[in-house]
């Protein structure tokens, strides 16, 4: 018996899949992105997979069963523990210096001797006790009321005197840290004060800090007064007052300097040659031996060169660097499904973000490969530059966000970088707004991403603590970053916009010129067509600039929205030069047809010529379902009944953007105005604003997202534009100059 394996294969797939037409289209529509995520991710993951080498887990006294070479040149790294204790020595070999200088001593205790002579005036005073108290609580040394009553009552004051000399003295002598205790312990056991004529290694123990200072000058004065408390109490309250730090320690360069003593602290120990034996077959492996396999294997983990091998690590490895990329691809993702629905259904948008992220991936692949080359040049604002371009600043933006987080994924999370290329991109997408001219985009986004990458390596090399050599050095890789970033993007542009169908402002500046095709056959063919396109482009240009929408696409639109007039331009009132209408003879319907017919033949002429679809759309839904209202009326008058509404409306659809909105008013609004007899303002004001009222009521702007604030801006932004085209006239008066006959 003969099997029909085509047969039972469908019949298995429709049991697998047993759904409907709308069903099964939403599902494949789902299908295609998952597929496009999974790949991206997959191919990601697999570009940076990490290596394994499970020869180079190897300890001392270990056997190999082969032979182990170096594969290239690379460091003897010391062990973790090794270098930490050396670099911990090197930062304790680093001490603080703290300066003293004799001027500042002297002001301290001339301080001292200057309220000793004021406080011996104001008892000698002839005034009131209450006074004498008021005048040395202003002295400002927040003395206790028991302490300024015991001053001012003292019968004799010459031992006070000494005691508190003495008591400063040996304060500033000592010396007395602007610091508090616990920065004190960071200075560790010893300083080095540098005074003028000697350096004096010191005990930080024995020196006093401006938050031990109270406690210290307590008990000096205990000891000073042993016998009366209330004469040490006024002594440690007034030396308080009096006493500040007088020696001078900057403890940020101490720290400065000590985290450069641990950076200088080599991390190796030698050098190994490429093809140098490691390890030899069957033999023990000795100290020097495994310490060059350990850094042999932290090299290539550091550059992730590795041979994969099968097995469940490295499967679950894959796994979760597919979770961590996927965490941060979903963050764009969501975006288009929230925000970006336009993009987010259409397959191919979907491929082109793809495509730009994963060249962002294969640069930062290509520069992480070449042990020569910094990650610094990783061209991480090519695909926000593409992304600016030919969608928008935001997405440019967030395309810059999830390219650095992906990259930080597969780099090991490398912070620094991840930062440094965030900047670069995020720069890079708000560049790319508003050039349309290759020289501006050139020097323009070549000079913002330089500053940016400039800063932000500055920061981040700056926060690592690196020595000046290697910022400097780093520093430079910032304008050469901008320049191989802004020179991929021009030339992978081209490329993207011909394989997607996609749309820049370089090619809408292209269709401007004159010189096209299409503008050229409607100045000849049609030249009053090509007037009103002319005027329709600079209307919806307005707008957009007054709305913030893209001016460049509103004008670009309305230059082609009436491509189609060119099958039957004689058939448009505009064309028509020699005062015969050409519907004079037509029925109504078939008037309409003629009229209707020019969107199909626009849309049929702008993909003969290749045009962008954005002006296919705009041809398509320039008129959205708007009533033929003039042949409807004529039809109804002539007929006798029967005559339906739907048969004399433009197929649509409504307009789909915010641009193509502004086309379809400005495309109503120019003709409207240029029909008028009255064009004062506020003539020309009330008839666009009733014509802006009358397509929001006809529901034809509700996909176009236009608000109605947007349409208020809309109608204002047009006047200046209309009353400049028709602005009223005066009749000039006849002069003599033009009565006067010839001679």
């Amino acid at each position: 018996m003969k099997i029909d394996f085509k047969t039972k294969s469908l019949n298995f797939a429709k049991a697998f899949w047993p759904l409907d037409a709308p069903a099964r289209k939403r599902q494949i529509f789902w299908l295609k992105r998952a597929a496009i995520a999974f790949g991206l991710l997959l191919i990601v993951a697999n570009l940076f997979s990490p290596a394994r080498h499970d020869e180079l887990e190897l300890k001392e006294g270990d056997v190999s069963n082969h032979d182990i070479v170096a594969p290239f040149d690379f460091p003897v790294l010391k062990y973790p523990k090794e270098l930490a204790a050396q670099q911990d020595s090197a930062e304790q070999n680093v001490l603080a210096i703290a300066y003293r200088s004799p001027e500042v001593d002297n002001k301290i205790l001339g301080d001292v001797d200057r309220f000793l002579v004021k406080l011996s005036a104001l008892r000698e005073e002839d005034e009131y006790l209450a006074v004498k108290k008021k005048q040395l609580e202003g002295w400002g040394l927040k003395l206790s009321p028991a302490t300024v009553n015991l001053l001012l009552a003292l019968p004799e004051l010459y031992p006070f005197q000494q005691g508190l000399h003495s008591i400063c003295r040996q304060a500033v002598s000592t010396g007395i840290l602007p610091l508090n205790d616990q920065q004190s312990l960071e200075l560790g056991n010893q300083i080095v004060i540098r005074q003028p004529d000697q350096l004096l290694r010191t005990q930080v123990q024995d020196l006093a800090t401006a938050q031990s200072l109270p406690l210290l000058l307590k008990i000096k004065s205990e000891q000073a007064f042993p016998k009366s408390a209330p004469l040490a109490q006024a002594a440690a309250e007034v030396a308080s007052g009096l006493l500040v730090p007088n020696l001078n320690l900057d403890l940020q360069e101490v720290n400065n300097a000590r985290a450069l003593a641990r950076h200088n602290v080599s991390l190796a120990v030698g050098q190994v040659a490429k093809g140098e034996r490691l390890v030899e077959a069957y033999q023990k492996l000795d100290a020097p031996a495994a310490q060059k396999l350990y850094s042999l294997k932290m090299r290539l983990d550091e550059i992730t060169l590795a041979s994969r091998q099968g097995g469940w690590r490295y499967l679950l490895t894959l796994l979760s660097r597919l979770l961590a990329l996927g965490f941060f691809l979903g963050i764009l993702i969501i975006y288009l499904y929230r925000f970006r629905p336009e993009i987010f259904n259409n397959d191919s948008h979907l491929l082109l973000l793809a495509s730009v992220i994963l060249l962002t991936m294969l640069g930062g692949w290509a520069v992480l490969g070449q042990q020569r080359l910094s990650p610094y040049m990783i061209p991480a604002a090519v695909g926000p530059l593409i992304i600016g371009l030919i969608f928008d600043v935001t997405l440019g933006a967030v395309v810059a966000i999830t390219g650095s987080l992906l990259l930080g994924v597969v780099t090991g999370f490398n912070f620094p970088l991840t930062v440094v290329m965030l900047a670069s991109g995020a720069v890079a997408a708000f560049a790319a707004r508003d050039l349309r001219g290759r020289l501006k985009f050139i020097v323009k986004s070549f000079l913002a991403i330089s500053l940016i990458n400039i800063l932000a390596i500055a920061a981040v090399e700056y926060l690592r603590q690196a020595p000046a050599g290697q910022v400097k050095q780093a520093l430079t890789l910032g304008p050469m970053n901008a320049a191989l970033s802004v020179v991929l993007a021009l030339v992978l542009l081209p490329v993207l916009e011909a394989v997607f169908r996609a749309t820049t402002d370089y090619s809408l500046l292209e269709l401007a010129d004159p010189d096209q095709p299409l503008l050229k056959r409607l100045s000849l063919e049609a030249p009053g067509t090509f007037q009103h396109s002319l005027l329709v482009g600079n209307l919806a240009e307005a707008a957009a600039l007054a709305i913030g929408a893209n001016s460049l696409q509103a004008r670009i639109m309305g230059y082609y929205h009436d491509a189609g007039k060119l099958a039957k331009p004689d058939y448009f009132i505009e064309n028509q030069n020699t005062g015969i209408n050409r519907h004079d003879g037509l029925a109504p319907k078939v008037s309409h047809l003629v009229l209707v017919s020019h969107v199909k033949d626009g849309v049929e002429l702008a993909k003969k010529q290749r045009l962008p679809q954005l002006i296919v759309d705009a041809i398509a839904q320039h008129h959205g379902t708007t009533l033929s209202k003039y042949f409807y009326l004529k039809a109804v008058q002539t007929s006798e009944g029967g005559v339906l509404e739907s048969d004399f409306r433009y197929p649509g659809p409504k307009p789909q953007s915010k641009e193509i909105g502004l086309v379809m008013l400005a495309d109503v609004v120019e003709a409207t105005v240029r029909s008028l007899k009255d064009h004062s303002t506020k003539r020309v004001r009330k008839v666009v604003r009733a014509i802006i009222a009358e397509k929001a009521n006809q529901l034809e702007l509700d996909e176009s997202n236009l608000t109605l604030h947007e349409l208020n801006l809309t109608g204002e932004a047009f006047m200046p534009v209309l009353t400049a085209v028709f602005h009223p006239r005066i009749e000039y008066p006849q002069t003599s100059l033009l009565e006067e006959k010839p001679r």
